[in-house]
């Protein structure tokens, strides 16, 4: 699929992603998802492929809100997903502080999808994302005021403007739990009904109003002022959800290219125009074949 959501600045941002992922349950019977032991990793810019990306989670979050939804199939379109796009990022995302390793404590945001609790110790919070690292991957220093968090693995390096938790985070032992990956999903397309719901009531609406306020939260995002050939604005980011939230919020607002709901199959997908009301040719016809089936069904009845 073409990019066609118009994405305004230079989004370039280096994520992971792994060929091979399994599913682990810690000793408190919690399923997460995490890298093979052979796992290769390969990095993109989850930009180039931003229209896939967001689809296919949505995707995801519409299967995860059907009743009776079978669990072995979410955790296979959620180890197809992970291999594609890799892991979230939800350690960083998840959390107030600019940057985790250092401090000694972390702030947890609002309606995170880890933790009820608002603030807990470094230790303790990292020790959520990586349940089956192994004795020496990852060692604790604790000062008076800090903690800092040191790992033997070699991965991917990224300094300078970036978290040192995002070393953490492309570890082949960083894990996230599948609980974590389902809600987000869920909330991204329960966003996404409230805006479908908004829309149809527009003409009744008196003031703006915030979809979701206090669910939606896409933080901890940066940007700076490049100059090349042209100025433009450099958007930084901490997390694959981050970047995911953003590539939706440029999607629900642009006026030319929209998110849309097939009316036939009910598949989310990026219309063209506002013209494009269908997801695919199949289902434009097959809607059409009961459209007239139903007018000459009612022709009939009538006479």
């Amino acid at each position: 699929m073409d990019r066609k959501i118009s994405l305004i600045g230079n989004f370039a941002s280096d994520w992971i992603r792994y060929n091979d992922y399994e599913f682990k349950e810690n000793e408190q019977g919690e399923l997460y998802i995490v890298p093979t032991a052979y796992a290769t990793f390969s990095m993109y810019n989850p930009f180039d492929v931003a229209d896939d990306l967001l689809v296919e989670l949505m995707q995801l979050g519409q299967e995860a809100l059907k009743p009776h939804q079978s669990e072995e199939s979410l955790k296979k379109m959620i180890i197809t997903f992970a291999k594609k796009y890799g892991l979230f990022g939800f350690i960083s995302s998840s959390v107030y502080n600019r940057d985790i390793i250092g401090d000694e404590h972390v702030l947890l945001i609002e309606n995170n999808p880890i933790t009820n609790e608002k603030a807990m110790t470094v230790k303790k919070y990292v020790n959520k994302f990586i349940p089956f690292a192994e004795e020496g991957d990852v060692e604790f220093i604790e000062y008076k005021k800090c903690t800092d968090v040191r790992k033997s693995e070699d991965s991917p390096k990224f300094y300078g403007k970036r978290p040192v938790v995002i070393d953490l985070i492309f570890s082949r032992f960083y894990a996230e739990q599948v609980k974590w990956i389902i809600d987000f999903a869920k909330m991204m397309v329960s966003h996404f009904d409230q805006i479908l719901t908004y829309k149809g009531a527009s003409a009744y609406l008196t003031e703006e109003v915030t979809i979701l306020a206090g669910k939606f939260n896409a933080n901890k995002i940066g940007f700076t002022i490049n100059q090349l050939d042209r100025t433009t604005i450099a958007w930084e980011f901490d997390s694959l959800k981050t970047a995911i939230q953003t590539i939706y919020a440029f999607a629900v607002t642009d006026e030319d290219v929209l998110i849309n709901r097939c009316p036939h199959c009910n598949k989310i997908f990026i219309a063209k125009n506002q013209r494009e009301k269908y997801c695919c040719v199949s289902c434009r016809n097959r809607a059409n074949v009961y459209k007239s089936r139903s007018r000459k069904t009612q022709q009939s009845e009538e006479q």
